[in-house]
Order: structure tokens, then C-alpha cells, then sequence
């Protein structure tokens, strides 16, 4: 059963689309069930939107027209046909009013709206109403003809409103919005019923003539050349949603908004299939463009081609343009005939100055005196032309190709000389006398002269001859390819902080592995802890003597700091808020006890020479926690990677002067039985089992797990003072007192890289553990940072690159730069100078 229609309020909010410009959903069917029935409508939909392409223009509607007037009989047939075709005009001509939007109007007819089951006496009753209904509306019709306006007029409406629905629907091809098609077949309805209604041929004719005559004058709008006048590119553009992407309209149905803001539709697009029927059979393919905005296809014209052409081959877009036309001043090309100000001129202006005066004056004066002549001829220089009988062979020897001069001549000695000195004559008594001639008058002729000319020509005739090249090098090119430093940046290039404390000469500083923290000794006999970030000083230590050297433990999992003053080494756990609680306290539980030493005896020679104890209750409150006490002074304490064993140097100490211990049992061994030469410092390999003992002029490297030495190193220098190993392992780097800086490669021990860039004696060197830098620090008061770019290539040499001089440490007591350090994991530096200061460089 099909629907039947009925009117919808437009004020009601449930009866608007979502949409509110789809024109399509204005009329739905509703079934008995309430449920929207439209299968009918969707059909009748299809074949309307199919017509629209094909609206009957007025020639064909007065035609139907003339031939509906003849098929009407009588005057009741003619009423029941014009019933429901005027009430649909009616409802059409309402829509249709410049008052009311054809968006709030959503009316349907509520006539066809009914129930299934409706008797035949209602449907007469309804058909006498619509009876009395159509009476009252066609004398309101014919009524309103006689107030002024005529069903011609009315007609007229009607026409110039299907144009308009005609012109919509060719703007909706070409991406505008249009007037749905159910409203153009309602009128179309409309103008067919008042035409069946007509009286008398001559209103038949005369509307005809007049529909005729407003066709006839309608004539095609000619389409300016938009290169003639001077206009923008947006300026016709339907679609305003301006310049952005058109890919933020890909999920929507719509692809922009018209000058009314209404959602245009998007054209319907072409499958793969079509597109390659398109590209065989459109002669015009080659030349049709997409447009994105509009969302169609453009065809080029020639005008365009040619301009895209020009533009391709990097020339002017438009023919006979010329871009070197002669600039013209719209400022200064006509001249002003009135002054742009009205100021008297000054006096200067127009009374004599002085100083030409002067200068005229001056310039009289040197005419009279004569040192400065006007209209002196030039003397001219004679010059004697002279003839040169042999200018034509330089042209001649200009012809022949590798030209190769004769050798010359060998230069005379002083072997056949007259009279030489007393000191070239020979020492035969008998030929030395021969040789003496007390005049030139006496000198006989030369002997040789024959045989020394003879063998001359044979050695021109004979003799091959050897084309000398000249190496053509200067002294820049000696000088090896170095990258620029700005490439080769991290370094540090400027002070950052300064830390002040301490009262006297800072020996030594270490920096904590995690890199937070900076322990400094002084010969102020304190100990202090800085705040690496910040220069603040967190703790101070008091100790006996002058601090000679200060290390961190390497190990993450303790928080010690050990202390070497005089023949004391002291493991200090400096406790502050900013360390974690459980590292501290783990620190403390350590080494609270001694450990057990089950059977372990100690040698006689180890007991006389360190001594391991705890700390008493006062020191404890200090912050001590071990003390080794050892026969001599110490000089250095260095720590191996894992943070359990570490070693001492007591330069006094002979063969014991190298001391290797353990911390977590407090044993300790002398590995040498004898030793060459004073010790100057010692160094753990960073990988390896290996330690490097440094003597004045030696490196000896000796396997710890063999207990043999492995290599032993002649140093470049006279005085060892300080050495630093590669992180790598397979270099290190020494610096002497002698101002000499060595770079050693394990491999090839015998040619070290020598650098002579420090002018007194080198104090401390040190490597960066992560950036390819190293640094050396000396008593001019110089820190020099260099690159030290190590390769996995063994063939290939290191490169080194020196990048900054850092200056900022005072002289006192002749002694500038006394040690330096890395930070762990920035290219930041720490200095620890003679005047009491550190200073970071980054």
C-alpha cells in the first residue's frame, strides 16, 4: 500500500534534515506501519532528477498547452482536472515567495495524507469540498487578475522562474548549488493548468508572441578576455572557502560553500575504467586540467597552452611584454616650478668664504714662487730605433715542441790559476814553484784548451740530454689538511663558573662518576665538595696535613671519596642531603666492621708497610671511615674501573713504592721486588689487566694477571710529570717537564706524535671518557684543548687537531694550572689553579 502525504510544520525541529540543503528529502512517505515508504517516491525521484537535464522550455509547454485546450469538453472535466493541478500551483506559488525560504518551507500535500481503510461516502464528501475549494481558489485567481495583476503576468512568473531553475541546474553542473526538481515539476504543472483554463485564443496568442519575443531578446552574454582588464583570480570564484587545502574536504560530500553559504555538492567522478575510455576517445585530453576547488574538469584553450609553453621555456607569459621598459620616476621626471620650501637662504649663501680665500691665496702664492707651472710643454724622449737581426728566430724556436737545452758548461775552478793562494798550491816543493809566475806576461797558455773545446762539441753532438723538472711547491704545502674547529664541536671555549673556598694552592680535584659532584684539596689543609651545576659548596673536611691528592670511588653502588695527606689515606663518606640515603647508609654499613681475614697472613713486608684500621668515634663524626696509614708519604691514590682495588705511589718508597690494595678485605701487596728508576705516577688499563708504571723516562706496561711485563716505552722527554690512557686502550697520552706533549699508540711505540705547543713545563693531561678530546695544562697559565679523533683502522693515524687556549687562572708562587678533569658525560672541563680558584670551561 502506498503512502499518502501530508503537511509537516516547518517550526518543528524533527521535520528538518540534518543536512538543511538537501532539497530531495522535502516530501516522505509514510506507511500504515510508520515507517517511511518511499519505493514509489524513489522511482518517481530517479526519472526527476534523469529530467532535469531535459526541462521543456516554453515552445514545448504552449504546444502541450493548445492541444490539452482541444481534448477539454466540458466545464466539469476541465474543474476536476484543475483541482489538484491548482492547488499544487498554489502551494508552489507560496513556496515560491520572496518572503518565505525555500529552507524553512517543508510542505507536502496534506490532501493525499490518509488512513488505508477510508470509505467512498468520506472520499465523496472530500470530493465536494475540493469542489467548493477549487471554485473559491480560481475566483481568487481570476480575482487577483482583475487587481492589476493577469494570469498573462502570472504565467510570465512562472517562466521566468523555470529559467531560473534551468540556470541553477547548469550551475549545479558546474559545482553550484540548484533548485530540487519536484518544485520545476510542480510549476511546470502549474503553467499547464492555467493554460488548459484559458478562455479565448487571442490570450493564447498573444502570451505565445510574448514568450517568443522574451526569448528571442535573451542572447548569450559575451565572456570578456580576463587579460584585457586588470582583475583578480579569486575574484569569480563560486566556491569561498578560500585559499586552504582541499584535502580537508575528503570525508564530506561536499567540497565548499557558495556565495550563499550553502554546501556545494561534489561532481561525480570518473572510475578507471572511464578514465582510460576518456584518455582513448577525448580529443581534448592532453588539455584538460582538474581543478581541486571547483572539482571539475577545465578544459585549456589555446591562449593558455600558449602561455604555459612560454612559461616552460623561462620566458615572458604574454607576447610583446617587455620587462626592460625604462623606469620613469613618478617623483623626479617633472620638475617642480615651485620650490618645496619657502626659507630665505642663509647668509653664507652668498658672501665669500674664507677658507676658499685661503686656499686661493695659497695656491697664488706657489705659481709665484714658482712650484707649481701651468702650460709646460712635456719634454719628449728620443728614442733610437735600432735594428735586431735576429727577431725572426724567436718564431722559429717557438715551433719545436719539447725543447731540450744543451747541459752546460762546468764553471772554471782555481786549479789552473797563475798565482793562487798559498793555500791551494800543491804540496810537491817542484810543483808548487812551477806555479808561481810574477806576472801575467809570463803565464803560459793553457794546454787543455783543444782537447776541452773538442770534448765540449762532442758532448753537444753526441751526449744525450735530460729535461730538468722543477718542483713547483711552496711551504703551505707541507703544512697537512686540518678540519676547521667550528666542525668540530663540542668543546669548551669559555668560563662558565668559578668555585672559591679555598684559602691556598689547589693541588687536586676529581670529579664525582656521576658527574654532580667536585672534590677539591688544598694546601689549606680542607677537603671541600662542590655542586658541579651550581659552584656551591656542599661540604669541607679539616684534615692534618696538605692534601696531595683526592679520587672518587668509580663504583655507583658507594659513596667514598678517598684522601691522601702526608703518609695517611683516608676513605671519607662525604653525607649530604642532595645523596641518595641508601647509597650513603649501604656506605656506612660497609665499613662499619672489619672484615674476617680468615687465614690470611699478612707478609712481613706488607705489615711494615701499611697499616688498614677504623675509624675512631670523634672521626667517624667526621666523616672518616678507613685510614691506611703507610711508612711514607703518599703522592697518588688511583682507582680501577670496578672500584674494589686500587693503588698508591710513594715515590720514596724504592721498590715499594708502588702499593696495590682491596677494599672490601683490607689486604694489601707489594707487586715489585725491585724498581728502576724513581716512580712518578701510575695508570690502570681501561679494559685490560694492565698497569702502566711511569718513571722519569720510561713507561713500563706489565699484564697483572701473568705478572710479567709486556712492553716497556722509551718516553720523548727528559722528565715524566703526568700520564692519561685512551678510553679506547690502545693510546695514551704523557707530558714532561720539558714542555714536550707525546701521543703514543700502543702498536708502534718507537715514532710518537710529538706536540711543542706549551712554552714551560707540563702539569697534568687528561682524555674525555665519551668526546674525542684530551687537554694539557701547563705553568704559562695555558690550557690548550685538542682533538684526538682515534679510528678503528689500525693503518690510520690519529687525528689531531688543536681547538682552544683557555686563560683565566692567576700566577702565584710560580705556578699557574696544577690539575685538571673532565666531566663524565659533557664537554665540560674543570681547572684547579695556584690562586685558590677551580673554574669550569664549557
Amino acid at each position: 500500500m502506498s503512502g499518502k502525504r501530508k503537511r509537516l510544520d516547518p517550526s518543528d525541529p524533527k521535520n528538518i534534515s540534518n543536512g538543511g540543503d538537501n532539497d530531495d528529502d522535502y516530501l516522505v512517505g509514510i506507511n500504515d506501519e510508520g515507517d517511511s515508504s518511499d519505493s514509489e517516491y524513489e522511482g518517481e525521484e530517479l526519472e526527476e532528477e534523469d529530467d532535469e537535464e531535459d526541462i521543456p522550455f516554453l515552445d514545448d509547454l504552449l504546444e502541450e498547452e493548445e492541444e490539452s485546450g482541444e481534448q477539454q469538453t466540458d466545464d466539469i472535466k476541465k474543474n476536476q482536472q484543475l483541482k489538484p493541478q491548482i492547488k499544487k500551483g498554489k502551494h508552489a506559488i507560496n513556496s515560491k515567495s520572496p518572503h518565505v525560504s525555500k529552507d524553512s518551507l517543508l510542505e507536502v500535500s496534506e490532501e493525499d495524507v490518509s488512513e488505508e481503510g477510508k470509505s467512498e461516502s468520506e472520499e465523496e464528501e472530500e470530493e465536494s469540498d475540493s469542489d467548493e475549494d477549487f471554485e473559491d481558489e480560481a475566483d481568487s485567481l481570476m480575482g487577483d487578475s482583475d487587481e492589476g495583476e493577469s494570469i498573462e503576468e502570472v504565467e510570465e512568473n512562472m517562466q521566468r522562474k523555470e529559467d531560473n531553475q534551468v540556470k541553477n541546474h547548469i550551475d549545479r553542473d558546474s559545482g553550484t548549488d540548484c533548485i530540487p526538481a519536484k518544485n520545476t515539476k510542480k510549476d511546470t504543472d502549474l503553467v499547464k493548468g492555467l493554460s488548459s483554463s484559458k478562455q479565448s485564443e487571442n490570450f493564447e496568442s498573444s502570451e505565445s508572441n510574448s514568450v517568443e519575443e522574451s526569448l528571442s531578446t535573451e542572447a548569450p552574454k559575451e565572456v570578456a578576455d580576463e587579460y584585457e582588464y586588470d582583475s583578480s583570480d579569486e575574484e569569480d570564484l563560486r566556491n569561498t572557502i578560500g585559499n586552504i587545502p582541499m584535502n580537508w574536504y575528503d570525508d564530506y560530500p561536499h567540497i565548499g560553500y557558495n556565495l550563499e553559504g550553502k554546501p556545494i555538492l561534489k561532481p561525480d567522478r570518473l572510475d578507471t575504467l572511464d578514465k582510460f575510455l576518456n584518455k582513448l576517445e577525448n580529443p581534448d585530453f592532453r588539455r584538460t586540467v582538474f581543478d581541486k576547488q571547483t572539482g571539475q574538469d577545465i578544459r585549456l584553450s589555446d591562449e593558455d597552452l600558449e602561455i604555459a609553453k612560454r612559461l616552460m621555456g623561462r620566458r615572458v607569459p604574454q607576447l610583446g611584454y617587455n620587462m626592460y621598459e625604462k623606469f620613469e620616476d613618478i617623483f623626479s621626471h617633472e620638475v617642480q616650478e615651485m620650490p618645496l620650501s619657502g626659507r630665505p637662504d642663509h647668509k653664507r649663501s652668498f658672501i665669500p668664504s674664507k677658507s676658499e680665500a685661503a686656499y686661493v691665496a695659497k695656491r697664488a702664492l706657489q705659481i709665484r714662487q714658482n712650484k707649481i707651472k701651468y702650460n709646460e710643454k712635456k719634454k719628449e724622449i728620443k728614442r733610437v730605433f735600432s735594428y735586431d737581426l735576429w727577431h725572426d728566430e724567436g718564431t722559429k724556436m717557438r715551433g719545436i715542441y719539447n725543447h731540450m737545452p744543451a747541459p752546460k758548461r762546468r764553471l772554471p775552478g782555481h786549479g789552473e790559476s797563475y798565482r793562487p793562494p798559498i793555500e791551494y798550491l800543491s804540496l810537491d816543493p817542484k810543483a808548487r814553484e812551477a806555479r808561481l809566475f810574477p806576472s801575467i806576461r809570463k803565464v803560459p797558455a793553457y794546454s787543455k784548451y783543444i782537447q776541452e773545446q773538442w770534448d765540449r762539441c762532442l758532448n753537444l753532438y753526441l751526449a744525450p740530454r735530460q729535461r730538468v723538472r722543477k718542483i713547483q711547491a711552496s711551504s703551505t704545502d707541507l703544512i697537512p689538511l686540518l678540519p676547521k674547529p667550528q666542525d668540530l664541536r663540542p668543546f669548551p671555549t669559555q668560563e662558565a663558573l668559578v668555585f672559591k673556598g679555598h684559602n691556598s694552592i689547589i693541588r687536586t680535584i676529581s670529579v664525582h662518576p656521576l658527574g654532580k659532584y667536585l672534590a677539591s684539596g688544598s694546601d689549606d689543609r680542607t677537603v671541600k665538595i662542590w655542586e658541579t651545576s651550581t659552584g656551591r659548596c656542599l661540604r669541607s673536611f679539616d684534615v692534618e696535613g696538605a692534601v696531595k691528592c683526592v679520587s672518587w670511588n668509580p663504583s655507583s653502588k658507594l659513596f667514598l671519596l678517598g684522601v691522601a695527606f702526608d703518609n695517611n689515606l683516608v676513605f671519607i663518606n662525604p653525607e649530604t642531603y642532595l645523596v641518595d640515603k641508601i647509597v650513603v647508609n649501604q656506605t656506612n654499613q660497609i665499613f662499619r666492621y672489619e672484615p674476617d681475614q680468615g687465614d690470611y697472613i699478612r707478609p712481613d713486608r706488607v705489615v711494615s708497610a701499611v697499616k688498614w684500621r677504623t675509624a675512631s668515634a670523634d672521626e667517624w663524626a667526621k666523616g672518616y671511615r678507613i685510614i691506611v696509614e703507610h711508612f711514607r708519604n703518599i703522592k697518588e691514590i688511583v682507582w680501577h674501573k670496578q672500584g674494589d682495588y686500587f693503588a698508591t705511589v710513594v715515590p720514596e718508597g724504592d721498590h715499594r713504592s708502588v702499593l696495590m690494595h682491596q677494599l672490601s678485605r683490607w689486604r694489601s701487596q707489594v707487586p715489585f721486588n725491585k724498581c728502576k728508576g724513581r716512580i712518578q705516577t701510575i695508570a690502570f688499563h681501561p679494559k685490560l689487566p694492565f698497569l702502566y708504571v711511569v718513571t722519569q723516562t720510561h713507561v713500563r706496561v706489565y699484564n697483572l694477571l701473568k705478572q710479567q711485563m709486556t712492553k716497556k716505552v722509551q718516553a720523548n722527554c727528559r722528565w715524566i710529570s703526568s700520564i692519561a690512557v685512551h678510553p679506547g686502550g690502545e693510546h695514551f697520552l704523557i707530558g714532561g717537564y720539558d714542555r714536550k706533549l707525546n701521543w703514543f699508540e700502543m702498536e708502534c711505540t718507537r715514532r710518537p706524535h710529538l706536540l711543542r705547543y706549551h712554552k714551560s713545563a707540563v702539569r697534568s693531561v687528561a682524555y674525555h671518557r665519551k668526546y674525542p678530546l684530551f687537554a694539557s695544562a701547563a705553568d704559562e697559565g695555558r690550557v690548550i684543548v685538542c682533538h684526538g679523533m682515534v679510528y678503528n683502522d689500525w693503518v690510520k693515524d690519529p687525528l689531531i687537531v688543536p681547538l682552544k687556549e683557555l686563560k683565566g687562572h692567576r700566577f702565584f708562587d710560580d705556578l699557574y694550572v696544577l690539575d685538571i678533569a673532565w666531566h663524565p658525560f659533557e664537554a665540560y672541563l674543570f681547572t684547579a689553579g695556584a690562586d685558590a680558584t677551580i673554574r669550569l670551561w664549557h
